[in-house]
């Protein structure tokens, strides 16, 4: 464990930078695991940051999710109290990157009925952890996690300001996830290239073309994700509209690689352990931090807003 949480925590750096953690997951054979856990380490650190709130050394985890009303962060039921012994919390979160390895998890949940984030270190009492059965990412240590009186300390301020610095952590982490996305379907792209050379299959414009035009629609969404994320190392993003919008776009993108490499691949693509693996990294990508439909949601709001 030490040595996983060590590779995540040298490439995630201090997570300041949001143009340099895009350049780095979008790259051409990022590796998705790792690149998964860097995502959810920086998404907690902003978070933390953003509500001005000391981050202590080590992986984090954020706990958002829940069971019945997922990312919602308006239906969470998860709760603090103040004890003789200090707050404590009460819930169930799902789908924690991180959750098995992460020295201190940031919980969203209620304070005296109001939004808060609480910070829970791995050694707590009342916290328990179980990983969870998924196809891909699960060697980010994507786990279950249970709170029954779990000793927290509550970070910054309570209300709007807990609320906006989450619901700004979420956006922030939907353009790193957008970043990741391209990076695996650049990769998917490549290997579908060396594999028709191999086969001697590159003069056929059905098989050029198709890369090519997966090739054109991820440099695209690049470009797009890579503009979003200066904006944010400027303070210059006003509409975070513009998160969702890289998140469907380049997300798309990776499918349309995926397809493309399959087309091209044929009846090899179906045992072919290489492409089978990103292709359910990139498919899980989907329903991260709000599905496709969720953003689209979010951008018909804005435009008949």
């Amino acid at each position: 464990m030490s040595a996983i949480r060590d590779r995540v925590l040298g490439l995630a750096g201090s997570c300041t930078s949001f143009r340099g953690l895009v350049e780095g997951l979008s790259s051409e054979n990022v590796d998705p695991c790792t690149a998964m856990s860097v995502v959810a380490h920086c998404t907690a650190v902003r978070i933390a940051s953003n509500l001005g709130a000391s981050v202590p050394q080590g992986l984090l985890a954020p706990a958002i999710t829940e069971p019945h009303g997922g990312s919602n962060l308006q239906n969470v039921t998860t709760s603090a109290r103040m004890t003789p012994r200090g707050w404590v919390v009460d819930g169930v979160k799902w789908f924690v990157t991180n959750g098995l390895y992460a020295d201190y998890f940031l919980v969203y949940l209620r304070a005296n009925d109001e939004p808060a984030v609480a910070l829970v270190g791995r050694n707590a009492r009342g916290l328990k952890i179980e990983p969870m059965k998924l196809s891909a990412y699960t060697c980010s240590g994507i786990a279950k996690v249970y709170l029954r009186n779990a000793e927290a300390r509550v970070m910054g301020k309570t209300g709007r300001e807990a609320y906006r610095s989450t619901l700004r952590g979420i956006a922030e982490a939907r353009v790193l996830l957008a970043a990741l996305a391209v990076g695996l379907g650049k990769t998917v792209v490549s290997y579908a290239i060396e594999w028709a050379k191999g086969r001697g299959i590159t003069g056929l414009q059905a098989v050029t073309h198709r890369l090519a035009r997966a090739h054109a629609i991820l440099k695209t969404a690049e470009g797009y994700v890579h503009t979003i994320a200066g904006l944010i190392d400027e303070g210059k993003l006003e509409d975070w509209t513009a998160a969702s919008i890289a998140k469907y776009v380049a997300v798309e993108a990776a499918i349309e690689a995926v397809t493309a490499a399959r087309r091209t691949m044929a009846g090899h693509a179906f045992i072919d352990e290489k492409l089978q693996s990103l292709q359910q990294h990139i498919e899980a990508l989907e329903p991260a931090e709000g599905t496709q439909d969720i953003q689209l949601e979010i951008i018909a709001r804005r435009l008949f807003h």
